[in-house]
Protein backbone atom coordinates (compact mmCIF):
# COMPACT_ATOMS: atom_id res chain seq x y z
CA UNK A 1 0.00 0.00 0.00
CA UNK A 2 2.66 2.13 0.74
CA UNK A 3 4.35 1.35 -2.23
CA UNK A 4 1.54 2.30 -4.61
CA UNK A 5 0.89 5.34 -2.52
CA UNK A 6 4.54 6.56 -3.62
CA UNK A 7 4.38 5.33 -7.09
CA UNK A 8 1.28 7.30 -7.40
CA UNK A 9 2.74 10.31 -6.48
CA UNK A 10 5.80 10.11 -8.36
CA UNK A 11 3.42 9.69 -11.58
CA UNK A 12 1.28 12.92 -10.56
CA UNK A 13 3.94 15.01 -10.28
CA UNK A 14 5.21 14.14 -13.52
CA UNK A 15 1.84 14.57 -15.36
CA UNK A 16 1.06 17.98 -13.07
CA UNK A 17 4.53 19.80 -14.53
CA UNK A 18 5.87 18.03 -17.66
CA UNK A 19 4.80 19.31 -20.70
CA UNK A 20 1.86 18.51 -21.89
CA UNK A 21 1.38 17.52 -26.10
CA UNK A 22 -1.66 19.54 -25.79
CA UNK A 23 -0.94 23.23 -24.95
CA UNK A 24 -4.44 23.98 -23.92
CA UNK A 25 -3.98 21.53 -20.83
CA UNK A 26 -1.07 23.17 -19.90
CA UNK A 27 -2.96 26.91 -20.64
CA UNK A 28 -6.03 25.65 -18.21
CA UNK A 29 -3.82 23.82 -15.54
CA UNK A 30 -2.25 27.56 -15.03
CA UNK A 31 -5.64 29.19 -14.91
CA UNK A 32 -7.05 26.68 -12.51
CA UNK A 33 -3.76 26.82 -9.87
CA UNK A 34 -4.29 31.16 -10.37
CA UNK A 35 -8.34 30.67 -9.88
CA UNK A 36 -7.59 28.63 -6.46
CA UNK A 37 -4.60 31.11 -5.41
CA UNK A 38 -6.74 34.18 -6.07
CA UNK A 39 -9.33 32.65 -3.99
CA UNK A 40 -7.31 31.28 -1.03
CA UNK A 41 -5.21 34.96 -0.96
CA UNK A 42 -8.47 36.84 -1.40
CA UNK A 43 -10.01 34.76 1.88
CA UNK A 44 -6.77 35.34 4.15
CA UNK A 45 -6.49 38.80 3.03
CA UNK A 46 -10.50 39.49 3.72
CA UNK A 47 -10.75 37.37 6.97
CA UNK A 48 -7.32 39.35 8.47
CA UNK A 49 -8.58 42.95 7.50
CA UNK A 50 -12.17 41.33 9.50
CA UNK A 51 -9.67 40.52 12.36
CA UNK A 52 -8.14 43.86 12.31
CA UNK A 53 -11.38 45.91 12.75
CA UNK A 54 -13.05 43.59 15.02
CA UNK A 55 -10.11 44.04 17.02
CA UNK A 56 -10.09 47.86 16.89
CA UNK A 57 -14.11 48.11 17.85
CA UNK A 58 -13.56 45.46 20.75
CA UNK A 59 -10.43 47.46 22.23
CA UNK A 60 -12.62 50.69 22.41
CA UNK A 61 -15.72 49.19 23.62
CA UNK A 62 -13.06 47.31 26.77
CA UNK A 63 -12.49 50.47 27.64
CA UNK A 64 -16.07 50.39 29.06
CA UNK A 65 -16.46 47.04 29.96
CA UNK A 66 -13.97 45.56 32.92
CA UNK A 67 -12.18 42.21 32.55
CA UNK A 68 -14.64 41.37 35.16
CA UNK A 69 -17.32 43.01 36.41
CA UNK A 70 -19.38 42.23 39.81
CA UNK A 71 -22.88 43.72 39.86
CA UNK A 72 -26.02 42.59 42.25
CA UNK A 73 -28.37 40.22 40.31
CA UNK A 74 -31.56 41.92 41.89
CA UNK A 75 -31.70 46.20 41.84
CA UNK A 76 -29.41 48.85 40.54
CA UNK A 77 -27.01 49.22 43.53
CA UNK A 78 -25.94 47.25 46.70
CA UNK A 79 -23.37 48.56 49.32
CA UNK A 80 -20.08 47.15 49.57
CA UNK A 81 -21.50 45.54 53.32
CA UNK A 82 -23.56 43.06 51.41
CA UNK A 83 -21.18 41.93 48.99
CA UNK A 84 -19.51 38.69 50.92
CA UNK A 85 -16.12 40.07 50.31
CA UNK A 86 -14.38 43.07 50.89
CA UNK A 87 -12.37 45.04 47.88
CA UNK A 88 -9.16 44.98 49.75
CA UNK A 89 -9.89 41.17 50.02
CA UNK A 90 -10.63 40.75 46.16
CA UNK A 91 -7.07 42.56 45.45
CA UNK A 92 -5.32 39.91 46.90
CA UNK A 93 -6.60 37.47 45.47
CA UNK A 94 -3.83 36.18 42.66
CA UNK A 95 -3.91 37.75 39.19
CA UNK A 96 -6.23 40.88 40.24
CA UNK A 97 -4.17 44.36 39.49
CA UNK A 98 -7.00 47.00 40.12
CA UNK A 99 -10.82 46.70 42.16
CA UNK A 100 -12.71 49.73 41.36
CA UNK A 101 -16.14 50.96 42.33
CA UNK A 102 -18.32 53.05 40.25
CA UNK A 103 -21.86 54.38 40.57
CA UNK A 104 -23.89 55.22 37.45
CA UNK A 105 -27.72 56.29 36.14
CA UNK A 106 -29.21 57.80 33.72
CA UNK A 107 -29.34 62.42 33.90
CA UNK A 108 -30.64 64.72 32.38
CA UNK A 109 -28.36 67.36 31.09
CA UNK A 110 -29.28 71.07 30.30
CA UNK A 111 -26.33 73.18 28.00
CA UNK A 112 -27.05 76.45 26.79
CA UNK A 113 -30.51 75.85 26.28
CA UNK A 114 -30.00 72.44 25.01
CA UNK A 115 -30.48 69.14 26.78
CA UNK A 116 -29.97 64.93 26.56
CA UNK A 117 -30.29 62.14 28.19
CA UNK A 118 -27.07 60.82 29.60
CA UNK A 119 -25.53 58.08 31.57
CA UNK A 120 -23.36 58.86 34.43
CA UNK A 121 -21.05 56.96 35.37
CA UNK A 122 -19.40 57.90 38.67
CA UNK A 123 -15.43 56.55 39.38
CA UNK A 124 -12.53 57.34 40.70
CA UNK A 125 -9.46 59.30 40.22
CA UNK A 126 -7.56 56.41 38.82
CA UNK A 127 -10.36 54.54 36.93
CA UNK A 128 -9.38 56.66 33.53
CA UNK A 129 -5.83 55.47 33.45
CA UNK A 130 -6.15 51.40 34.35
CA UNK A 131 -9.10 51.28 31.72
CA UNK A 132 -7.27 53.30 29.26
CA UNK A 133 -10.11 55.80 29.01
CA UNK A 134 -7.59 58.46 29.49
CA UNK A 135 -6.13 57.65 26.29
CA UNK A 136 -8.87 58.25 24.17
CA UNK A 137 -9.50 61.60 25.61
CA UNK A 138 -9.64 64.47 22.29
CA UNK A 139 -9.96 67.51 24.46
CA UNK A 140 -9.14 68.94 27.90
CA UNK A 141 -8.45 66.12 30.33
CA UNK A 142 -9.95 63.14 31.79
CA UNK A 143 -9.51 63.83 35.14
CA UNK A 144 -12.09 62.20 37.59
CA UNK A 145 -10.53 63.34 40.80
CA UNK A 146 -11.84 66.64 40.88
CA UNK A 147 -14.75 67.22 42.96
CA UNK A 148 -16.29 69.22 40.60
CA UNK A 149 -16.17 68.64 36.30
CA UNK A 150 -17.72 66.00 33.64
CA UNK A 151 -16.49 64.40 30.84
CA UNK A 152 -19.01 63.99 27.53
CA UNK A 153 -18.46 61.62 24.79
CA UNK A 154 -17.88 63.36 21.63
CA UNK A 155 -21.28 62.67 20.45
CA UNK A 156 -23.41 63.78 23.35
CA UNK A 157 -20.83 66.93 23.46
CA UNK A 158 -21.13 67.42 19.72
CA UNK A 159 -25.42 67.68 21.09
CA UNK A 160 -25.21 69.95 23.24
CA UNK A 161 -22.62 71.99 21.74
CA UNK A 162 -19.93 71.45 24.93
CA UNK A 163 -17.39 74.65 25.10
CA UNK A 164 -14.98 73.76 26.84
CA UNK A 165 -13.50 77.25 27.71
CA UNK A 166 -16.50 79.24 27.77
CA UNK A 167 -16.87 79.09 31.83
CA UNK A 168 -20.53 77.54 30.78
CA UNK A 169 -21.82 75.29 33.50
CA UNK A 170 -23.51 72.29 33.03
CA UNK A 171 -26.41 71.55 34.59
CA UNK A 172 -27.48 67.80 35.80
CA UNK A 173 -31.20 66.31 36.81
CA UNK A 174 -31.84 63.48 38.57
CA UNK A 175 -34.77 62.20 40.54
CA UNK A 176 -35.66 62.18 44.15
CA UNK A 177 -36.69 59.07 45.02
CA UNK A 178 -40.11 58.21 46.91
CA UNK A 179 -40.90 62.22 46.41
CA UNK A 180 -42.51 64.09 44.06
CA UNK A 181 -44.34 67.74 43.73
CA UNK A 182 -47.09 68.38 41.65
CA UNK A 183 -46.94 71.92 42.37
CA UNK A 184 -43.39 72.27 41.47
CA UNK A 185 -42.45 69.79 39.60
CA UNK A 186 -38.28 70.73 39.45
CA UNK A 187 -38.70 70.29 43.35
CA UNK A 188 -38.99 66.83 42.40
CA UNK A 189 -35.11 66.76 40.97
CA UNK A 190 -31.57 67.04 42.72
CA UNK A 191 -29.53 69.21 40.73
CA UNK A 192 -26.16 69.88 40.27
CA UNK A 193 -23.96 72.39 37.97
CA UNK A 194 -20.63 71.48 37.18
CA UNK A 195 -17.91 72.36 34.46
CA UNK A 196 -17.56 70.30 31.52
CA UNK A 197 -13.63 69.37 31.67
CA UNK A 198 -12.94 67.42 28.56
CA UNK A 199 -14.47 65.18 25.79
CA UNK A 200 -13.35 61.74 24.88
CA UNK A 201 -14.17 59.78 21.68
CA UNK A 202 -13.47 56.09 21.58
CA UNK A 203 -15.63 55.67 18.15
CA UNK A 204 -18.43 53.01 19.99
CA UNK A 205 -21.77 53.48 21.02
CA UNK A 206 -20.56 55.00 24.53
CA UNK A 207 -19.94 58.33 22.56
CA UNK A 208 -23.28 58.89 22.07
CA UNK A 209 -24.48 59.05 25.67
CA UNK A 210 -21.90 58.09 28.36
CA UNK A 211 -20.10 60.88 31.20
CA UNK A 212 -17.93 60.69 33.38
CA UNK A 213 -17.37 62.43 37.19
CA UNK A 214 -16.06 61.84 39.94
CA UNK A 215 -17.97 59.20 42.35
CA UNK A 216 -18.48 61.72 45.02
CA UNK A 217 -20.38 64.21 42.60
CA UNK A 218 -22.25 60.67 41.58
CA UNK A 219 -23.42 60.29 45.01
CA UNK A 220 -24.18 63.57 45.64
CA UNK A 221 -26.16 63.77 42.79
CA UNK A 222 -27.93 60.52 43.03
CA UNK A 223 -28.05 61.02 47.11
CA UNK A 224 -26.32 57.92 47.74
CA UNK A 225 -24.32 57.14 50.67
CA UNK A 226 -22.66 53.97 50.15
CA UNK A 227 -24.21 52.34 47.29
CA UNK A 228 -22.47 51.30 44.26
CA UNK A 229 -23.82 49.85 40.90
CA UNK A 230 -20.70 47.25 40.27
CA UNK A 231 -17.44 46.66 40.95
CA UNK A 232 -14.85 46.86 38.14
CA UNK A 233 -11.60 43.98 38.46
CA UNK A 234 -8.94 44.16 36.38
CA UNK A 235 -6.26 41.76 35.55
CA UNK A 236 -2.23 41.50 35.23
CA UNK A 237 -2.32 38.55 33.00
CA UNK A 238 -0.61 36.13 35.65
CA UNK A 239 -3.84 34.37 35.95
CA UNK A 240 -6.08 32.76 33.23
CA UNK A 241 -9.38 35.21 33.63
CA UNK A 242 -11.53 32.33 33.87
CA UNK A 243 -9.50 31.30 36.88
CA UNK A 244 -10.39 34.34 38.56
CA UNK A 245 -13.90 34.64 37.47
CA UNK A 246 -14.71 30.82 38.88
CA UNK A 247 -12.70 31.94 41.85
CA UNK A 248 -14.76 34.75 42.60
CA UNK A 249 -18.39 33.45 41.79
CA UNK A 250 -17.99 30.96 44.14
CA UNK A 251 -16.89 33.87 47.21
CA UNK A 252 -19.38 36.81 45.96
CA UNK A 253 -22.44 33.84 46.35
CA UNK A 254 -25.82 33.41 44.33
CA UNK A 255 -26.68 37.35 45.01
CA UNK A 256 -24.21 38.65 42.73
CA UNK A 257 -23.09 37.94 39.25
CA UNK A 258 -19.22 37.57 38.02
CA UNK A 259 -19.13 39.11 34.01
CA UNK A 260 -16.45 39.35 31.65
CA UNK A 261 -16.16 41.21 28.59
CA UNK A 262 -17.67 39.00 26.20
CA UNK A 263 -20.70 38.50 28.51
CA UNK A 264 -20.93 42.27 28.77
CA UNK A 265 -21.02 42.98 25.24
CA UNK A 266 -22.96 39.07 24.59
CA UNK A 267 -24.91 40.89 21.77
CA UNK A 268 -21.54 41.97 19.98
CA UNK A 269 -19.79 39.21 20.61
CA UNK A 270 -22.17 37.01 19.04
CA UNK A 271 -23.14 39.71 15.88
CA UNK A 272 -18.87 39.38 15.11
CA UNK A 273 -18.57 35.96 15.31
CA UNK A 274 -21.96 35.62 12.68
CA UNK A 275 -20.31 38.17 10.93
CA UNK A 276 -16.96 36.13 10.40
CA UNK A 277 -19.13 33.19 9.55
CA UNK A 278 -21.04 34.78 6.62
CA UNK A 279 -17.97 35.90 5.27
CA UNK A 280 -16.05 32.79 5.71
CA UNK A 281 -18.45 31.08 4.25
CA UNK A 282 -19.08 33.34 1.12
CA UNK A 283 -15.53 33.52 0.22
CA UNK A 284 -15.34 29.55 0.15
CA UNK A 285 -18.05 29.15 -2.19
CA UNK A 286 -16.02 31.32 -4.34
CA UNK A 287 -12.79 28.92 -3.61
CA UNK A 288 -14.84 26.01 -4.38
CA UNK A 289 -16.60 27.20 -7.63
CA UNK A 290 -12.93 27.96 -8.86
CA UNK A 291 -11.80 24.24 -7.59
CA UNK A 292 -14.32 23.20 -10.27
CA UNK A 293 -11.93 23.45 -13.28
CA UNK A 294 -10.13 20.69 -11.46
CA UNK A 295 -12.80 18.23 -13.32
CA UNK A 296 -11.87 19.53 -16.86
CA UNK A 297 -8.31 19.39 -16.26
CA UNK A 298 -8.71 15.82 -15.39
CA UNK A 299 -10.68 14.81 -17.81
CA UNK A 300 -8.16 16.44 -20.35
CA UNK A 301 -5.27 15.03 -18.82
CA UNK A 302 -6.70 11.43 -18.89
CA UNK A 303 -7.36 11.92 -22.73
CA UNK A 304 -3.72 13.38 -22.78
CA UNK A 305 -2.39 10.10 -21.41
CA UNK A 306 -4.09 7.22 -22.94
CA UNK A 307 -1.43 5.61 -24.02
CA UNK A 308 0.65 5.76 -20.54
CA UNK A 309 -2.47 4.50 -19.00
CA UNK A 310 -2.43 0.93 -21.03
CA UNK A 311 1.27 0.72 -20.66
CA UNK A 312 1.00 1.51 -17.19
CA UNK A 313 -1.79 -1.28 -16.64
CA UNK A 314 0.20 -3.63 -19.28
CA UNK A 315 2.83 -3.63 -16.39
CA UNK A 316 0.85 -4.57 -13.61
CA UNK A 317 -1.12 -1.16 -12.65
CA UNK A 318 -4.38 -1.63 -11.72
CA UNK A 319 -7.34 0.37 -11.57
CA UNK A 320 -7.15 1.35 -7.94
CA UNK A 321 -3.34 2.53 -8.59
CA UNK A 322 -4.63 4.84 -11.82
CA UNK A 323 -7.07 6.34 -9.65
CA UNK A 324 -4.72 7.54 -7.30
CA UNK A 325 -2.91 8.94 -9.93
CA UNK A 326 -5.45 11.53 -10.88
CA UNK A 327 -6.97 11.90 -7.82
CA UNK A 328 -3.12 13.03 -6.92
CA UNK A 329 -2.87 15.44 -9.47
CA UNK A 330 -6.34 16.99 -8.40
CA UNK A 331 -5.33 17.36 -4.81
CA UNK A 332 -1.87 18.51 -5.54
CA UNK A 333 -3.29 21.41 -8.20
CA UNK A 334 -5.30 22.31 -5.15
CA UNK A 335 -2.36 22.22 -2.41
CA UNK A 336 -0.15 24.54 -4.94
CA UNK A 337 -2.67 27.00 -5.82
CA UNK A 338 -3.60 27.25 -2.11
CA UNK A 339 0.22 27.57 -0.81
CA UNK A 340 0.61 30.11 -3.26
CA UNK A 341 -2.78 32.09 -2.29
CA UNK A 342 -1.80 31.70 1.29
CA UNK A 343 1.74 33.26 0.55
CA UNK A 344 0.29 35.86 -1.54
CA UNK A 345 -2.26 37.11 1.73
CA UNK A 346 0.17 36.56 4.00
CA UNK A 347 2.50 38.74 2.09
CA UNK A 348 0.03 41.11 1.25
CA UNK A 349 -1.24 41.40 5.00
CA UNK A 350 2.32 42.12 6.53
CA UNK A 351 2.81 45.02 3.65
CA UNK A 352 -0.61 46.15 5.33
CA UNK A 353 -0.15 45.98 8.70
CA UNK A 354 3.90 47.85 8.42
CA UNK A 355 3.22 50.39 5.48
CA UNK A 356 -0.97 51.01 5.65
CA UNK A 357 -0.50 51.05 1.41
CA UNK A 358 -4.42 51.25 1.38
CA UNK A 359 -5.75 53.93 3.68
CA UNK A 360 -9.75 54.90 4.65
CA UNK A 361 -8.84 58.73 3.22
CA UNK A 362 -6.39 61.49 2.22
CA UNK A 363 -3.95 62.37 4.68
CA UNK A 364 -5.89 65.37 5.69
CA UNK A 365 -8.75 63.53 6.90
CA UNK A 366 -9.11 63.32 10.64
CA UNK A 367 -9.52 59.97 11.17
CA UNK A 368 -9.18 57.73 13.89
CA UNK A 369 -8.19 54.92 11.25
CA UNK A 370 -6.09 56.38 8.56
CA UNK A 371 -5.70 52.89 6.94
CA UNK A 372 -7.45 49.39 7.41
CA UNK A 373 -6.36 47.60 9.83
CA UNK A 374 -4.84 44.09 9.78
CA UNK A 375 -4.79 41.42 12.27
CA UNK A 376 -2.88 38.12 10.56
CA UNK A 377 -4.94 35.03 13.10
CA UNK A 378 -3.05 31.58 12.49
CA UNK A 379 -6.39 29.79 13.24
CA UNK A 380 -7.43 31.37 10.03
CA UNK A 381 -4.35 29.74 7.90
CA UNK A 382 -4.80 26.73 9.36
CA UNK A 383 -8.48 26.82 8.60
CA UNK A 384 -8.42 27.30 5.14
CA UNK A 385 -5.41 24.81 4.46
CA UNK A 386 -7.91 22.52 6.10
CA UNK A 387 -10.35 23.58 3.00
CA UNK A 388 -8.23 23.74 0.27
CA UNK A 389 -6.97 20.12 1.03
CA UNK A 390 -10.77 18.31 1.59
CA UNK A 391 -12.50 20.28 -1.16
CA UNK A 392 -9.73 19.71 -3.94
CA UNK A 393 -10.04 16.38 -2.45
CA UNK A 394 -13.60 15.92 -3.17
CA UNK A 395 -13.98 17.24 -6.54
CA UNK A 396 -11.26 14.75 -7.64
CA UNK A 397 -12.79 11.85 -6.33
CA UNK A 398 -15.91 13.19 -7.93
CA UNK A 399 -14.75 14.21 -11.16
CA UNK A 400 -12.79 10.46 -10.89
CA UNK A 401 -15.95 8.66 -9.94
CA UNK A 402 -17.70 10.14 -13.27
CA UNK A 403 -14.91 9.68 -15.67
CA UNK A 404 -15.30 6.16 -14.57
CA UNK A 405 -18.45 5.35 -15.77
CA UNK A 406 -17.88 7.11 -19.00
CA UNK A 407 -14.03 6.13 -19.76
CA UNK A 408 -11.82 5.06 -17.02
CA UNK A 409 -13.38 1.49 -17.26
CA UNK A 410 -13.19 1.30 -21.01
CA UNK A 411 -9.95 2.64 -21.98
CA UNK A 412 -7.84 -1.01 -21.21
Amino acid sequence: MKGDNQTAFFIAFRYLFSKKTHNIINIISAISVLGVMASAAALIIVLSVFNGLQDFVLSNFNRFNPPLKIEAKEGKVFTSDKLPVTCDELLKIKGVKAVEQVLSDMVLITYNEKQALATLYGVSENYPKISGLDEVSIDGGFNTGSETGIIFGAGIAGLLGIELHNYLPVKLYYPKRNKSNLANPLDAFHTCYTPPLGIFASITQYDEGSVFSSISLAKNLFDYDSEISFIAIYIDGSVPLKTIQKEITQIVGDEFTVSNQMQQEAALYKTIQAENLIVFLILGFIFIIATFNIIGILGMLIVEKKEDISILHTLGASKTLLKKVFLMVGTMIGIFGGFLGLTLGLVCCLIQQHFGIITLGNAESFLVLNAYPVAISTIDFIITFFMIVTVSLLTSWFSLKGLNKSYIKNIY
